[in-house]
């Protein structure tokens, strides 16, 4: 089981993950964690979130996105 990202069980928490994110990406990931691949996903989207997070919240990202 992957324990370094959320798991989202129904339709309403994929809903949710969505319309809660004003100012972030959100990236799911639908599959198994019994799959050698999908966990394999898991690790790379781990290893990129907090690079991913340190570009967004950039000063002067925001205002080009915004134009």
């Amino acid at each position: 089981m992957s324990y370094m990202l959320p798991h989202l069980h129904n339709g309403w928490q994929v809903d949710q993950a969505i319309l809660s994110e004003e100012d972030r990406v959100v990236v799911i990931r639908f599959g198994h964690d019994w799959d050698p691949t999908c966990m394999k996903m898991d690790e790379v989207l781990y290893s990129i979130a907090e690079k991913e997070q340190a570009h967004h919240d950039r000063p002067g990202d925001r205002q080009q996105q915004q134009d």
